[in-house]
């Protein structure tokens, strides 16, 4: 019999309780989201806490070593209740918020493909592998023709971020530098925006994402005409991703959980950039994998796709199976994200700069965030300071690197706690940053290695 190699060797520090606490809280998460949108209420407050302590106890809490021979479908029957769950939330509400619907029974065409998506997804967690060889690209080819439901009949969704990508490809297609640009102010206030950064109906501003994220959605605009339809096809390489890095049930299930999360359509819907993050985070843990020598670059472009990732470098640490690797996997993922953002950069760097990091410093309180900051200065008080969530991101930062698994799995699960720390604490913190943070939680799920009696007695 071939042996296992090295990278997909199971680890003994990945005990059962991770994918099983991660999988509880991407369902609280998620769910939550639901509720409104990703937007502060006592009840949300309350999901989101109950998500904290669920990702903190994943990483940091105590793990059975002992064989578990039948965790894997265990987890495969809560994947398929957190499936219910979030299909029963789809089915309540509107999937997205800027739909243009005409005739009687506007959504049957929605509901019938999410009916398809469901079967599959069940076929996936109770059929033999021979059967997700060919579910896996099913799903995924349902999962695009609800995207693209979604997207003709929200066809221009009044936000900002639309706008920005719209606007941006379109100037980067002429030639044009779209972070030395300016963009109307389709809200017609700036309560939204820094002091300053409003005049005369436009937005004193270029890009304000960084370059990779330009390109991705001048791609999504070039061949589509809608910049979104790159957004969709990063959703569902995401989950490719996840459901192949370990393979099994619990990878396809994952990648289902993540593919029908409730506030996914809505996500798509208003152009945010989160799906390009979460397709780079899960290609890195599949190279990680599978294809370690394709990690650094890989990991190198996700750090390039937005200003947040620096919180992902320490974490790499997890990543790599000996201390003495991380140097050469930080330094080629720098030199990748450089090379790729530096072009866009150096034509206009005091643009680029004012654009891409200066613009998101001076970004006003939002009181109606998901954050306990919000809801500190919703009940009176003034607002706190802003080092807050660093120094929040710096505690859980290491306490995931004193205890977290040294795995994949442990690298997705303690991102996720990170991120959730860093948003729940933070001025500013809505439907599509939570997002993020669920779609990490699946991918933590679906890279986990469970113990095993053959583990065990090696």
């Amino acid at each position: 019999m071939e042996s296992t190699p090295a990278h997909l060797a199971p680890s003994p520090t990945d005990p059962w309780r991770l994918p099983v606490f991660c999988l509880a809280a991407a369902s609280v998460l998620a769910l939550t989201l639901q509720l409104t949108n990703g937007t502060l209420r006592e009840d949300s407050l309350r999901g989101l806490t109950l998500c904290l302590g669920l990702s903190l106890f994943a990483v940091v809490g105590p793990g059975l070593r002992r064989p578990w021979t039948w965790a894997e479908p265990v987890l495969a029957l809560l994947v398929g209740v957190a499936l219910l769950l979030q299909l029963q939330a789809l089915l309540s509400d509107y999937p997205a918020a800027s739909l243009r619907l005409n005739g009687p029974w506007p959504f049957a065409p929605f509901h019938e493909r999410l009916a398809t998506a469901a079967l599959v997804s069940g076929a996936l967690l109770v059929g033999p592998e021979r059967l997700r060889q060919v579910g896996v690209p099913v799903l995924l080819g349902v999962y695009l023709l609800l995207g693209g439901w979604i997207l003709r009949h929200a066809p221009a969704p009044h936000i900002d971020v639309f706008v920005f990508q719209v606007q941006g490809a379109d100037e980067l297609l002429r030639g044009g530098n779209p972070f030395a640009m300016t963009f109307p102010n389709i809200y017609g206030h700036s309560l939204w925006y820094g002091d300053g950064l409003v005049k005369d109906g436009r937005l004193l501003f270029g890009f304000p994402y960084p370059p990779l994220s330009l390109l991705f959605a001048t791609l999504g605009r070039a061949l589509a005409g809608d910049p979104r339809y790159a957004q969709l096809m990063a959703t569902a390489l995401a989950a490719g991703f996840m459901a192949y890095a370990r393979g099994g049930r619990l990878g396809a299930g994952a990648a289902a959980l993540y593919l029908l999360t409730p506030r996914g359509f809505f996500v798509l819907e208003q152009s945010w950039t989160e799906p390009f993050l979460v397709m780079l985070l899960s290609a890195s843990i599949f190279c990680a994998l599978r294809f370690p020598r394709a990690l650094p670059y890989v990991f190198g472009l996700m750090l390039a796709v937005k200003q947040h990732t620096v919180f992902l470098v320490p974490l790499a640490f997890l990543l790599v199976p000996e201390p003495r690797r991380l140097w050469g996997l930080l330094w080629r993922a720098g030199a990748t994200a450089l090379l790729v953002s530096l072009p866009f950069a150096l034509p206009d760097v005091k643009a680029f700069f004012h654009s891409v990091v200066a613009l998101h410093v001076h970004q006003p309180f939002r009181t109606e965030s998901l954050s306990y900051l919000a809801a500190w200065v919703v009940r009176g008080h003034p607002p706190p300071p802003l080092w807050i969530p660093f120094v929040a991101v710096a505690v859980v930062l290491g306490l995931s690197l004193w205890r977290a698994p040294r795995s994949p799995s442990g690298f997705a699960a303690a991102a996720a706690l990170t991120y959730a720390t860093f948003f729940a604490f933070n001025k500013q913190a809505f439907c599509n940053y939570y997002y993020f943070v669920v779609a990490t939680l699946c991918v933590a799920v679906a890279s986990a290695r469970l113990p095993s009696s053959e583990v065990a007695g090696r």
